[in-house]
């Protein structure tokens, strides 16, 4: 099938696809940033197909954008050297556990099409539209400081056992706000690291380990800023 060009693409199913997979759009576009900020290959930072589906895309969002040209993707495979991510091509239409994507030049245009501007911007400013997970039956996390633990209601989602200095800092920001869907990026700057690179760690950091996977963060597809949600399918807090 041949790909379309960003025009022709049907616009009733590029609304449903923008709906349903803003956020993984947008950590897409901060993929792809990444790798033009450090002249790096865009594969060099390829989006895991499981990340993208927690975010929610579905298998057929996925075929819409590779027939809409606006994303490619490739198997992951085990690498020779190391230092360097490896793939295979693998058929158009079929994804399995190790896929990963990229955005191509189109995709960036579409993603950075008013559409998925709108939609994030009122996501961040209008928490009263918030989508149900967001509320969690009443619940919201809680940075304890003291304690070194991220809770929702009494169950330890994450605690520091060694110092995590950026990851504390990106939590107690979120606790000083009250638990905004986003904040900017609260780490100071440092030198001799990409302030970018180093939030992108930062916020992978804080959703590895968890001992309760309640909460995911993801960058706000800038690289300036952090966006917090309620893992899909995460129970009632006050049930444990």
């Amino acid at each position: 099938m041949e790909a379309q060009s960003p025009r022709v693409a049907d616009k009733a199913s590029a609304a449903l696809v923008l709906q349903r997979g803003h956020r993984a759009l947008a950590f897409l576009l901060e993929a792809y940033q990444f790798a033009v900020d450090l002249g790096r290959p865009v594969w060099d930072f390829a989006v895991e197909i499981e990340d993208l589906r927690s975010l929610g895309l579905t298998k057929n969002d996925f075929r819409w954008l590779v027939c809409a040209g606006y994303v490619e993707h490739r198997r992951e495979v085990d690498a020779e050297d190391d230092r360097a991510r490896s793939f295979e091509t693998e058929p158009e239409l079929s994804f399995s556990k190790t896929t990963c994507f990229v955005l191509t030049e189109a995709g960036v245009a579409f993603v950075r099409g008013e559409n998925l501007a709108c939609q994030a911007a009122a996501d961040a400013s209008s928490p009263q539209e918030l989508p149900a997970a967001h509320h969690q039956n009443g619940c919201r996390p809680v940075w304890d400081r003291d304690r070194q633990e991220l809770r929702v209601g009494r169950v330890v989602v994450k605690q520091f056992k060694v110092p995590a200095a950026n990851q504390e800092r990106v939590l107690a920001a979120f606790e000083e706000e009250g638990w905004p869907i986003h904040i900017d990026d609260p780490l100071p700057p440092s030198p001799d690291q990409d302030p970018k690179r180093r939030l992108h760690d930062t916020i992978n950091s804080l959703n590895r380990n968890q001992k309760c996977p309640l909460i995911r963060f993801v960058g706000d597809g800038t690289g300036q800023g952090v966006r917090w949600e309620f893992a899909p399918g995460a129970p009632d807090a006050r049930e444990r």
